[in-house]
């Protein structure tokens, strides 16, 4: 922290205070004598402390270079297929972005996703329809994550599962299946891709938004992964 006397001198605070406690009572440098006042009830320059950290983030700045201005990409100007920015810390589709959502349904939509949903083929999304990846997937509104698992709210309910067979309780018979859920598993750390059970899962987050969906009824939208072990 910094102090000014009366005669326009600054030094450090913890530095004045020490000059004083050996009974000096004048300035270090020009000899001016210090009102006792100041001297028993010293302040900072609060607008020479401003400056001084101005100036030094202005300095951080300049040695970490231009600050990256990245833009919010609308949908209507994003590319039909899934594309990557300058952002992206691995190749290919590992870090990709989304392309063009081409249903208009929102992303809390229950159900079926109808022809008046999909103004690019008029058709909606059929059962047994196919896509490339994960991302096309989202693409048409059938699963919005890009990855396997329960899309949901907690408070709200379950849109959509896409099966993976992630879990070895996991059973596909065509007409009907069993679904684990999720949780269960230690993944902090390095272990984020833990298959071990460790804990029993829990009626929160995405598995309550399944809960709910069943409790009132609501449809779920169901996407199988083309690898899915049938039994």
């Amino acid at each position: 922290m910094l102090f000014q006397t009366p005669c326009g001198h600054n030094f450090c605070l913890k530095c004045f205070q020490k000059w004083i406690g050996q009974g000096k009572r004048t300035c270090a440098k020009c000899r001016s004598t210090i009102p006792s006042k100041m001297a028993s009830q010293p302040r900072i320059n609060s607008t020479l402390v401003s400056v001084i950290r101005m100036a030094k983030l202005s300095k951080s700045n300049v040695a970490a270079g231009p600050l990256k201005v990245y833009h919010f990409i609308h949908n209507q100007d994003r590319p039909d297929k899934a594309f990557t920015t300058e952002r992206a810390q691995k190749a290919g589709k590992a870090n990709a972005a989304s392309g063009k959502i081409f249903v208009t349904v929102p992303p809390d939509h229950f159900g079926p996703i109808t022809a008046e949903n999909d103004p690019a083929r008029n058709q909606g999304v059929l059962v047994g329809e196919c896509w490339e990846d994960r991302l096309e997937c989202r693409q048409w509104g059938a699963h919005l994550p890009h990855v396997a698992g329960i899309a949901g709210q907690s408070n709200h309910g379950s849109q959509s599962v896409a099966l993976s067979g992630g879990y070895e309780d996991d059973e596909d018979h065509g007409e009907w299946f069993l679904y684990t859920g999720s949780g269960g598993r230690d993944l902090s750390g390095n272990k984020r891709t833990s298959k071990e059970q460790s804990f029993d899962q829990k009626f929160e987050k995405m598995n309550e938004a399944l809960r709910v969906s069943c409790k009132h009824g609501y449809p779920v939208r169901v996407v199988r992964q083309v690898s899915l072990f049938v039994v």
